[in-house]
């Protein structure tokens, strides 16, 4: 390594408004920061006096601070280092660069920036092949899953016409059910292999969309005791797929529903103008909530919280969601409860009485 003695231009090193720049020295065997300046660190939820002067271990919990002190001290032996780091959902990219005198190590420098941008991008594409790879499996199965599928479940209503006894006509109730269930997986998979099939966009009354779709959940919801409080703005609308919509809003009043206990919890649900150009539909409960780790896979391919999930209910939602111009948040605490929040673009034409009769299904 070549040493460095001449006087360093600190301005040269300050990245973008979202990044900033860090110098520590390590004394008595431990890494303290000498200086620390940018936006980005607001960001993160530090400020530069809880790190100007303080080791690793006093700003960072243990494991980052453990993970990040390998890196310093590569460093500090006189390489330089590029690394990743994380601070909850802010991802960046730190340099450091070593200042060398006389053969040894004086400061290191470094500057973060922010790359948060681009890993939700790399993680949407990751998203995408895996989606790739569900259509192709779907164009290539789904004929031959259905028709099998098909007979099976018109010889099953056939036995069980001819059935006196009620235990082989129980099972084979349970039977039909299964077989339903296949043919919805299999619906799901032809959905998100070709989400652009079958859409048919129409101006939609939402609130009464919504009503109905709670008046379907709720003899689910009566079962466990469970009340679904309704909040709906008037005369709100959608240009928007009925059948899509409604099976976006189903799937997440389930999962409300299967989250929540049967202590007499209740489920609310808000519909109301997030702004001029958009409506926001809300929809939380208090139930068992998802833990942080889950949380973070929600939206990928067959992953699921539930015990017999297919993990593809969540990402079909979220396709129909996406095909919509809309946006799907969902918060979530484990032991607390799970708030969902759907914005969706709201319906404008200039010819409002047209709207305001038609009839919603």
């Amino acid at each position: 390594m070549n040493d460095q003695s001449n006087k360093v231009d600190y301005e040269q090193f300050i990245p973008r408004e979202s990044g900033f720049i860090f110098k520590f020295v390590k004394k008595e065997g431990r890494f303290i920061h000498t200086f620390i300046e940018g936006k980005l660190i607001e960001k993160i939820g530090l400020k530069p006096e809880s790190v100007v002067g303080k080791p690793l271990f006093e700003f960072l919990p243990a494991e980052q601070a453990i993970r990040k002190e390998v890196f310093y001290e590569i460093a500090w032996k006189g390489e330089n280092i590029n690394y990743e780091g994380c601070v909850g959902d802010t991802h960046y990219l730190a340099i450091l660069n070593p200042i060398r005198r006389n053969g040894k190590t004086v400061e290191v420098i470094g500057t973060a920036i922010d790359i948060t941008k681009e890993k939700e991008r790399e993680k949407r594409i990751q998203q995408m092949e895996k989606l790739s790879v569900v259509g192709e499996l779907a164009a290539g199965i789904a004929h031959e899953i259905r028709n099998p599928l098909t007979s099976l479940k018109g010889f099953a209503k056939i036995v069980k016409e001819s059935v006196d006894q009620e235990d082989l006509a129980g099972y084979l109730d349970i039977m039909m059910d299964e077989m339903d269930r296949i043919n919805q997986i299999v619906n799901e998979f032809m959905f998100i292999a070709k989400p652009n099939e079958h859409v048919h966009f129409q101006p939609t009354n939402i609130n009464k969309l919504l009503q109905s779709c709670i008046v379907l959940m709720e003899p689910q919801a009566n079962l466990k005791s469970i009340k679904i409080e309704s909040n709906l703005e008037s005369e709100l609308f959608l240009n928007c797929d009925q059948n899509q919509i409604k099976q976006v809003l189903i799937n997440l009043l389930q999962n409300a529903i299967e989250a929540t206990d049967d202590r007499g919890n209740h489920i609310e649900v808000t519909l109301k103008e997030a702004c001029e150009k958009n409506i926001l539909i809300l929809i939380k409960d208090k139930g068992c909530g998802i833990s942080e780790k889950r949380h973070k896979r929600l939206f990928e391919p067959f992953y699921s919280t539930k015990e017999k999930g297919t993990g593809l209910g969540l990402i079909t939602c979220k396709r129909i969601i996406d095909l919509h111009q809309g946006s799907i948040d969902i918060k979530s605490k484990q032991g607390e409860g799970t708030t969902i929040k759907l914005f969706l673009p709201s319906y404008s034409n200039a010819d409002h009485t047209a709207v305001r009769h038609m009839v919603t299904s």
